[in-house]
């Protein structure tokens, strides 16, 4: 499982995890163990810069660490081993 983080805001975890529909692309606060969807909004207060094109869900694990490894590419992430 593909995992990113911010350098300059290290608490935060980019991931991609099941859901009801899918997969879709979430964010882990270390340090309050707490889950959120990337959404627009959730990105605009981490100041993650999202395409024109952003998918929150997709269909499969590989099409949404797809969409994870680009948004790493536009928001230069980190990746955790």
């Amino acid at each position: 499982m593909k995992r990113y983080f911010n350098s300059e805001l290290p608490r935060y975890v980019f991931y991609v995890r099941e859901c009801l529909n899918g997969f879709s692309l979430q964010v882990l606060n270390t340090d309050r163990d707490e889950n959120y969807p990337l959404t627009p909004a959730v990105a605009g207060q981490l100041l993650v810069t999202l395409p024109d094109t952003y998918r929150l869900q997709s269909c499969t694990r590989e099409a949404a660490e797809k969409e994870l490894d680009r948004l790493a590419d536009l928001n230069d992430w980190i990746e955790v081993n």
